[in-house]
């Protein structure tokens, strides 16, 4: 999703209209630059936070001349995803925290579920049993074939 389309649902979901949208979304971004600029964090709880972090000055290397190469101290900006977020996320991917999240509703569903399951297992077992019968047809045919095949080499001669 990019800024046009977060405009457009957020004006759709809102009685906003799109240009009054788009300005608080650059007021948003312009707030959160600024401060994290000043070395200030922001965190909106559920959501995530931004803060600002410190390179140390290093050495390393030039891959393609393997020559050393001195990067200079400097600052950069960390994101840190907030637990709410990273639930919402989680339970889209089906991971062990969306299925404890899951579960409290979905009680009563369950036990439907467990009666559905062994019934599901009890046909697989019975298609099971004809697929290795039928190998054993196959077993016959070919011992019949070479038979064919020496009575053709008599004819023969």
């Amino acid at each position: 999703m990019n800024k046009t389309q977060l405009v457009d649902q957020i004006s759709g979901d809102t009685a906003m209209g799109k240009p009054e949208v788009e300005k608080i979304i650059k007021a948003f971004i312009n707030t959160v630059q600024q401060s994290v600029k000043k070395g200030e964090k922001v965190s909106l709880p559920g959501f995530g936070g931004w803060s600002q972090t410190q390179r140390k000055a290093r050495t390393a290397r030039n891959p393609r001349t393997g020559a050393a190469v001195k990067v200079p101290a400097g600052k950069g900006v960390k994101f840190t995803v907030g637990a709410t977020f990273k639930d919402i996320v989680a339970a889209k991917r089906g991971t062990a925290a969306a299925k404890t999240a899951a579960k409290a509703p979905a009680k009563k569903a369950a036990p439907a579920r467990a009666t559905k399951a062994p019934a599901k297992a009890a046909p697989a077992k019975a298609a099971k049993a004809p697929a290795k019968a039928a190998p054993a047809k196959k077993a016959t045919a070919p011992a019949k074939a070479p038979a064919k095949k020496a009575t053709a080499k008599a004819t023969k001669r």
